[in-house]
This record gives structure tokens, sequence and C-alpha cells, in this order.
């Protein structure tokens, strides 16, 4: 048992669009700091790392702590095999082969773990949403980008390094342009951006005073997944199509996922997964048509009700 003198972990959260810190109390899941700010893209993985550290710095003043017991870090893109080296992001440039837990363990003397942070919300969500009852969960995050984290046989699985890649699943062969240069990935159809995307081009050709115009006032640096998702419940045909589109190439990336792993849960986390009823009611009936018959009711379908904060809990929880 972990004494309450080691019982705080100070979890680092490398996102796409933000970056978090906060002082993590394992003992019992409690989040006693956070801090979180926008991540400067343009400056590259030094200005994040610089950030970052400032962040790390203020947690720890407001919690009156001189030093965590160890640091866990989520980072938003693939690690290394032994998770001591980013390999790279596709949102920020200059990460590649960073050695991120060095770093960050000399800043802060003390021992430092890292996964990618679809590994990192799995765990944190298999402990505080699961409570830790499944063998075998799967994790899928749609938020800035798509990941998967997969707990099999209890811990987490990487594979050879990026196992859990569900992203870059091919949904639609020739579909639109993905971030990592693919046509038709599952993140090019459903991710926050992609379906922000496809709003925008729907835009160009909207009606003035139709529902996707008036979610961002004819403004498209206004719109987002949030408002394309708005837009559809309001009864914009265009918008219901992409947000149609968005969930039923999810709801085929599940019961793949559900085929390949046979899961006694897949949890749902990330910002777009705030959408429950919309996905629901577009995937529902995807996965039951996807599945082999064997496969059936053999899976129970959750979404995180930690509300964001899987991530950091997880990465407080990473192992040495």
């Amino acid at each position: 048992m972990i004494t309450d003198a080691h019982s705080h972990v100070l979890a680092l959260d490398f996102g796409g669009t933000k970056l978090a810190a906060a002082v993590v109390d394992i003992q019992n899941g409690q989040i006693l700091a956070q801090q979180r700010q926008a991540t400067p893209a343009e400056q590259g993985a030094d200005g994040s790392i610089k950030t970052m550290l400032t962040l790390g710095r203020q947690v720890l003043k407001d919690c009156t702590l001189a030093a965590p017991a160890r640091v866990g870090i989520s980072f938003g893109g693939p690690v290394s095999g032994d998770c001591r080296t980013v390999l790279m992001s596709n949102h920020v440039p200059g990460w590649e082969n960073v050695p991120l837990p060095q770093l960050v363990s000399e800043t802060f003397g003390c021992p430092a773990a890292m996964d990618n942070d679809a590994n990192a919300a799995a765990l944190g969500s298999w402990w505080y949403d699961a409570h830790r009852e499944p063998d075998h969960m799967v994790y899928i995050q749609i938020s800035t980008g798509i990941g998967a984290g997969l707990v099999l046989k209890r811990e987490i699985y990487r594979g050879a390094a990026i196992a859990g890649e569900i992203g870059h699943i091919t949904v639609v062969p020739n579909g639109p342009l993905c971030v990592c240069g693919k046509h038709g990935c599952l993140e090019s159809l459903t991710a926050g951006w992609a379906i922000a995307r496809a709003g925008r081009k729907a835009l160009e050709n909207a009606v003035h005073g139709s529902p996707l115009w008036q979610a961002c006032q004819g403004d498209a640096d206004r719109l987002d997944a949030r408002l394309v998702i708005q837009a559809a419940n309001a009864g914009d045909p265009t918008a219901g199509e992409i947000i149609n589109d968005a969930f039923s190439a999810l709801g085929i990336a599940i019961a793949n996922m559900i085929l390949l792993y046979d899961p006694q849960t897949v949890m749902l986390g990330g910002g777009v997964a705030r959408a429950q009823r919309e996905m629901l009611a577009v995937m529902e009936p995807v996965i039951e048509r996807e599945l082999h018959p064997l496969s059936k009711k053999r899976c129970k379908l959750q979404f995180s009700g930690l509300e964001g904060r899987e991530t950091l809990l997880g990465a407080a929880h990473l192992p040495l």
C-alpha cells in the first residue's frame, strides 16, 4: 500500500490543443490541483515542454508540495516501446525522438513514466469508470485525434510499441484526407477537427439562416464539432449527413475492435463523446449490423463519466 507521503503524483498531459498538469492523490483518485493552457503549437516541442514545466511547478506550488513522489506523462501521439521516447506528434512539430521522461525527471528530481494519451486514459478509465472490474476493456478516445487503449488481462497492451491506433484504421477507402497522409481513416471522419472541417466545407454552400449558418453566424472560424452537432440536432440536413457519416464510421471501428479483442467493456471518452445521444442513435444499429452473431451481446458499451479527468488520472497510475 502506498503511504500518504508517496501518494501525491504529478500528472502531465501533452495534448494537440491543450496542456494540462495536476497533482493527483492516487490513494483516492482525487485531483488536488490542476492547471491548463492552450498548446503553443507554433512554438513546436520546445515551447510545449517549457510551458508544461511551468504548469507543473505551479500545481506543486498550489499544493505546497516541494516535490512529487513521481511524475506520470500522457503524450498525444505514439511513443517508443519502452515508453522512454516520443516518436512523433501529428499536431505539433519537433517531437521526433524527444526523451521526454528523462527531461521531466531531471526537472522535478524524481522518477517519471510516460505513455500515449489513449493508454493513459484507458488506465484512468479502467481504475475509476470500470473500477478495475473487467479483465479485458477497450477505451476509445474521440477528441482532437482518435486513439484506443487496450486493457487486456488487466494490463495495458502496447504490442511492439503502438498498438491501439484505431484512429488510422481505414473505414472509407479513398475517403477524406487524414493528418497522417492516408485517406479514409476513422480520424479523418470522426475526430473533432474532421467534423469541423466537413462543417466548414458545407458552410460554403449553406443557405443564409440555415441551422448550420446560424450555429456560427456564417463565420467558418467559429465552427467546431460541437456546433456541427448542434446544427444537426436543429434539423440541418447537411450537418446531419456529416454526423451520420462520422458516427457510422465509429460504429464500424468499434465492431471491428469487438471482433478482434472480445472485450467485456468498450468505454468511450473524449470531447466528441459527450454527444452520447447522437452517437448512440447512429452507432448502435451499425455495431449490431457489423458484428458476427457470436460476438453480439458479449460486450457492454459505456461512456466515461470522468469528464476528461481520465487521462490525468491514468497518467498518475502509469507504472515506472
